[in-house]
């Protein structure tokens, strides 16, 4: 079979809640000072993925960790690989603070459920597809590959 040379992600349906911030009463609300200095220790929440690959005899080894960037739900990002993998499992985890995400707001619940520490729509299930370049002779003899 081929390297692989990538993967395709379609993007998180998860949506970052908006971050309120309060100033305290006895601060002047004009001051340029203390708005910097708060804008300065709000930090982004930011997503990286981290891709590892079974080498032999039986270790996982990480190939490479990338940071994904905020898009529209659905987007397909392709990412290459530093070089190309031969591996027979392939593996993805989501770091970075994935409790800072939510799921796009629905109607008002009203059954005094909390939410999950984790958004459903960071779901990693049916999100990758695996790719590998070829030579144009070779195009449609291997079959599709594919994470779950």
């Amino acid at each position: 079979s081929p390297s692989l040379a990538g993967f395709r992600l379609d993007t998180f349906s998860a949506i970052k809640p908006r971050v309120t911030h309060s100033p305290s009463s006895d601060s002047d609300i004009w001051d340029k000072s203390v708005t910097f200095l708060e804008d300065r220790y709000i930090s982004q929440a930011v997503l990286y993925l981290q891709v590892s690959a079974l080498q032999e005899p039986h270790n996982m080894v990480t190939i490479a960790e990338y940071r994904l960037p905020e898009a529209r739900a659905g987007t397909p990002m392709y990412f290459d690989f530093p070089r190309p993998i031969q591996s027979r499992r392939v593996s993805f985890k989501l770091l970075g603070v994935v409790t800072a995400f939510a799921d796009e707001p629905s109607e008002p619940d009203d059954s005094g459920l909390r939410a999950p520490l984790v958004a459903t729509g960071l779901s990693l299930s049916n999100r990758i597809k695996l790719y590998y370049y070829c030579d144009p002779s070779e195009l449609g003899k291997w079959a599709s590959l594919s994470a779950v």
